[in-house]
């Protein structure tokens, strides 16, 4: 007998309970939709979804020199934020420059930080961090502590009033970005004001155990809100109109923060760290292609997949890497890498007649950032 053995989140009762649809991803069994994703992306624009993202990956490195240690393996610079009070978005890369993930990283201390990975990058980026750490001859572990914390992210414009609801009116302060611990029946949540909605939003990290009860907590703490929960369907839609990046569609190893947009991530006046000279290279020689943003001229039910060619003037002028519907813009959207040659196209034909992509700028939603950065008052009872 052959047996496909998957993980399972906390939440997974819940789930099934609420007749999800799931699915498989990097080995965890996850819930695809429950409703349709094209509704579920609205009803977070407009109010408010609870997703399961505990599958991501989680570390804290811990010790003496934890700080010399994330400094190192990251491209941005901790001292652009404060101790015990923000994250920070980041690249990790190799020595030649490719991206290794891309990472939030919390300050909680100068002896412990905790950082969350992408799925299917957890296991590469704990070994590149202990390699790192063997570097340095660091005094410093490095714990996955994935199975061990719990994960849950509260997201859109209502989101601040089931924060509220749940750990005080003291969580409408934190902005963007910010996180805080709060005790929620004697247990310590770290809350973070993050997501990858492009929404207001609020991530909570606390221990695993308490993991299913929570769930029950936060949809009841939502219910006057109209929480609903949201799939993994969905989350790939709306981080996709936010023009968020996801790692290993939308880059991998094989590309560099420069040519993925993330240039500014990189803090080259931080000293030396991981892949610095590599990428002050490809700083000062340009990249060779761009990672850029299209609306489609095609139909949704035909939608090109990932690695479709991007051809202008019967040249082969790049590819897609992710392919969206947009309930929110009411189009297609995608992202995709063009030579930096054909830089100037406005327009490029889809290999095989698929239909036009037609170059426009990102993010495609909420430009300004108006709607993750908007500031929250207190909450009124």
């Amino acid at each position: 007998m052959t047996v496909k053995l998957v993980r399972t989140t906390p939440y997974y009762p819940h789930h099934v309970a609420l007749g999800a649809e799931m699915m498989e991803k990097g080995g965890w069994l996850r819930p695809a939709f429950y409703t349709s994703p094209a509704e579920e992306v609205l009803h977070t624009r407009t109010a408010v979804g609870v997703f399961d993202v505990h599958s991501m990956g989680k570390f804290e490195v811990v010790g003496r020199d934890a700080f010399r240690l994330m400094q190192y393996a990251m491209t941005n610079d901790l001292r652009r934020i404060e101790k015990g009070r923000q994250g920070i978005y980041t690249c990790l890369c190799n020595d030649l420059g490719g991206i290794v993930d891309d990472v939030i990283v919390y300050y909680l201390d100068d002896e412990r930080f905790y950082l969350i990975t992408n799925t299917l990058s957890r296991e590469k980026v704990g070994r590149w961090l202990t390699a790192l750490r063997d570097r340095l001859s660091a005094d410093a572990f490095v714990v996955d502590v994935t199975n061990a914390t719990a994960y849950l992210a509260v997201q859109g414009p209502k989101s601040a009033e089931v924060a509220a609801a749940l750990f005080g009116d003291g969580v409408c302060g934190l902005r963007y970005f910010d996180m805080a611990w709060f005790r929620f029946s004697g247990v310590d949540v770290l809350v973070t004001r993050t997501g990858y909605t492009g929404e207001l939003g609020y991530e909570l990290h606390f221990p695993s155990e308490y993991a299913y009860r929570m769930w029950e907590c936060v949809m009841e703490a939502g219910r006057p809100s109209g929480i609903r929960p949201v799939g993994g369907y969905a989350i790939q839609m709306l981080r996709a109109e936010k023009g968020y990046r996801a790692y290993g569609t939308d880059m991998d190893e094989s590309n560099n923060p420069y040519e993925a947009g993330l240039g500014w991530t990189v803090r080259p006046d931080k000293g030396e760290f991981a892949g610095s000279e590599a990428l002050a290279d490809i700083r000062r020689n340009g990249v060779t292609r761009k990672l850029t943003g299209f609306r489609l001229d095609v139909g949704t039910d035909a939608l090109p997949g990932k690695g479709t060619a991007l051809r202008a003037g019967g040249a082969n002028a790049g590819w897609l890497t992710t392919v969206s519907p947009s309930p929110t813009l009411g189009c297609v959207i995608a992202m995709g890498y063009v030579d930096i040659s054909f830089a100037g196209t406005s327009a490029f034909e889809l290999d095989g007649g698929r239909g036009i992509a037609r170059a426009t700028a990102m993010p495609f939603y909420d430009p300004e950032a108006r709607r993750v950065k908007t500031e929250v008052s207190r909450v009124g009872k």
